[in-house]
């Protein structure tokens, strides 16, 4: 399991290795995709850190046990974002148990997407206060967009056990958040039906 007090910044270093940095306060987008649900209100976390507000929801508990991050997406499900710049690789130095996909949009330094075997849902929105909950196919998901200067990056991040989650990160130079929000959606539905029924 990811360490919840670096695993940002590792992932900030994750997408750095496309040319892509950011850092990790911005504003939520909803995903025109899922059902949307109010966004959580959270008070701010105990000097134990201890997860605040209300249980994720959870339509169909799932393990991560054994699950390849690189195998959560796959050329097909990326086809409308871009080709493969290179093949998928593994990034478990910057974030455990992840996967860097480097995309050909057409811009000089392409699209990166990066999955995650990730740490606790809670964890993530406690820390991101200005993100929005959403459900995808009944699964709470924690989306986050922000801009740190060129570059846009929105992340979301889905409930899948009471322990773990999984992350879908992107990150695109001159990206609009609107656009990259629905072009993560299809993402998101993908790589959830990847990971098996506990």
């Amino acid at each position: 399991m990811t360490r919840p007090s670096r695993a940002l910044p590792f992932l900030l270093a994750a997408l750095a290795l496309a040319g892509c940095s950011y850092s990790v306060n911005g504003s939520a987008l909803p995903d025109p995709s899922a059902t949307t649900t109010a966004a959580v209100k959270t008070s701010t976390p105990s000097a134990s850190s201890a997860p605040t507000g209300p249980a994720p929801k959870i339509a169909k508990p799932r393990t991560v046990t054994g699950v390849d991050p690189c195998k959560m997406l796959d050329a097909a499900d990326l086809k409308a974002i871009g080709a493969f710049k290179r093949e998928p690789r593994r990034q478990d130095d910057a974030v455990q148990e992840s996967c860097q996909f480097v995309l050909d949009d057409g811009s000089a330094n392409g699209r990166t997407v990066l999955t995650a075997l990730y740490q606790r849902y809670e964890q993530v929105r406690d820390r991101q206060k200005g993100g929005q909950e959403q459900l995808v196919d009944g699964h709470s998901t924690w989306l986050f967009c922000q801009l740190n200067g060129p570059e846009e990056v929105c992340t979301a991040t889905i409930a899948v056990n009471a322990n773990r989650s999984i992350l879908v990160a992107m990150t695109q130079t001159g990206g609009r958040p609107e656009q990259m929000v629905a072009a993560m959606a299809p993402l998101l539905k993908a790589a959830l039906a990847r990971i098996p029924v506990a």
